[in-house]
Order: C-alpha cells, then structure tokens, then sequence
C-alpha cells in the first residue's frame, strides 16, 4: 500500500501541474488562434502561433503600462469597473490576488513574520503586508501592522491588524515560507529527509 501511495504522490501532482499547463496553453492558443485567422489566410497558420501571439501581447501590454498615457487609461478603465457592481468586486480580487504573490516575490527580508499567539502558547506564521496604516487611527493599538496568514492547501487566507510588539521577523524567504504554509510544514520536512 505505502508503495502505490508513493507512486500516487508522485503521479497525481505532476498530473494535475500538466494539466493546467496544457489547459492553459490550449486556451490561449485557441483564443489567440481565432483572432489571427480573421487577419491571416489559414494556410499559413502554424500551431503555436495563438500561444507566441498571447505572449506577445502580454509583454507588449506590460511595456505599454509603463507609459503615462496607458497609466491614465487603465485608471480610467478601472474607475469605470469600480461603478458596477459584482464586476468591481472579482476584478478586484483577481488583481489583488495576483499583486499580492507578485509582491510576495520581490520583497525583501522581515516580511515573514511569527505571531505569538499567548492564548495557545505558540506562534502562527505570517507576511507582513502593510505597516503604513495612517488611516486606521482610529485603531486602539500600538504600532498595528497588517499580517496576512494563508491557509494551508487553499487559495485564501485572512488578514489581521496586530501590534508590532507581537510580532517577530524570522530570517526567511517569502516564497520558502509560503511553501511551507501551503503545505502544512509537509514541503519542508521532505527536503529535510532528502538532505
């Protein structure tokens, strides 16, 4: 049985990883394909060529937003989602979604944390997400700080308002910390039985 479950774990995540991978690719080529055909004759079409194209258009986009302009027109875009109900809120939870482990990425040291938890007698570990809370004032404590713990083996997560005094940087990067949160502590401890 231990043999078919090791088997298991190695074949259904490399599975699932394919799969969305494939998804993904297939999509966009898909999407991206159709496009092309209405500006260029089929027989010249090459598979692959929807995908490169959504690639293309994703880089060029992102150099685009470097302009004023372009910075301009998405505020604009963005102010025009913000007046409609339902759409405003998914729009902006994908954005902050993705911001959100896009920042994880860049930033630096002291932003994971652990949190005492006295109640329990044990700590909880955390990123720090926001320390500049000017307009929490109204908050009845010392120093807040935004932290935000992720839920193990789940997208979400929560944010707490916590005082600085209760929390303690750890010398550790954010994408080894996620992954040991994701994971339950399970990622860490399988690189530690393989060293």
């Amino acid at each position: 049985m231990k043999t078919f479950i090791n088997g298991l774990s190695l074949i259904l995540p490399t599975a699932l990883v394919l799969y969305l991978l494939i998804w993904i690719l297939t999509t966009t080529e898909n999407f991206f394909g159709n496009l092309i055909l209405y500006l260029l004759p089929k027989e010249y079409y090459i598979t692959g060529l929807g995908f490169a194209t959504g690639i293309a258009i994703v880089f060029f986009v992102g150099l685009l937003l470097k302009l004023w302009i372009v910075q301009k027109i998405r505020d604009f875009f963005e102010s025009l989602v913000d007046r409609m109900p339902l759409v405003n809120t998914l729009y902006g939870a994908v954005k902050d979604f993705l911001n959100f482990f896009s920042n994880l990425k860049n930033k630096e040291n002291n932003m994971v944390v652990l949190v005492d938890t006295q109640w329990m007698d044990s700590k909880i570990m955390g990123f720090i997400t926001s320390e500049d809370l000017k307009r929490f004032d109204f908050l009845d404590m010392e120093e807040p700080v935004v932290v935000y713990f992720q839920l193990s083996y789940q997208i979400g997560g929560y944010s707490l308002f916590i005082p600085k005094k209760n929390i303690t940087p750890i010398n550790m990067k954010t994408d080894e910390a996620l992954g040991f949160i994701m994971t339950a502590g399970i990622s860490s401890s399988k690189k530690n039985e393989n060293t």
